[in-house]
């Protein structure tokens, strides 16, 4: 492998409402850094990480979308052609979480039934979501929950590696 070019390009869009920390998340996990007066994002923004794993290159396209409404009609074209994704949403605001079913559609109706991760952010507050509302929302669903803090570092790398894990799995059963 040469100049450490990639094997495998995955698009990875990130899913929620506005405010849930999703640009949050990918600033912790792309440039290790958390910018203390992080806006709203505004249509999508791009980023891009290479990483080693399984001794393979993979380089993650990065999409972070808007989660306004204002931008609802653009979330199809934005999660066209998707690897995975992770749905974020803030244990503060239960709404957050309600709106699931919103996003999974655009996404599942743009580039099919893909693997997703439920992303609980903002551990590092009180919640008021209860874990068996949770539990059975993300059952019904089939998907797999995870917790995080992008303010604390906590599972930020956690929640991208088991994607990726899940990618490369997914990828391995087409073959």
């Amino acid at each position: 492998m040469s100049n450490n070019d990639p094997d495998f390009v995955h698009k990875i869009v990130l899913l929620g409402d506005s405010g849930v920390g999703k640009t949050s998340l990918v600033q912790r996990y792309v440039y290790d850094s958390l910018s203390p007066d992080v806006g709203r994002t505004i249509g999508a923004v791009l980023h891009v990480k290479k990483i080693e794993f399984n001794d393979v290159v993979h380089k993650q396209v990065i999409w972070d979308l808007g989660g306004q409404e204002s931008f609802s009609e653009l979330r199809e074209q934005y999660c066209a052609n998707s690897s995975a994704a992770l749905f974020v949403f803030d244990r503060t605001r239960l709404e957050t979480f309600q709106n699931i079913d919103e996003w999974l559609t655009a996404l599942y109706s743009s580039a099919g039934k893909i693997p997703v991760i439920a992303v609980e952010n903002k551990i590092d507050l009180e919640s008021v979501i209860t874990s068996e509302q949770i539990k059975g929302m993300l059952e019904a669903r089939e998907l797999i929950h995870l917790q995080t803090s992008a303010v604390e570092n906590t599972n930020v790398d956690s929640a991208f590696r088991e994607l990726m894990q899940i990618i490369v799995s997914e990828r391995s059963k087409k073959e």
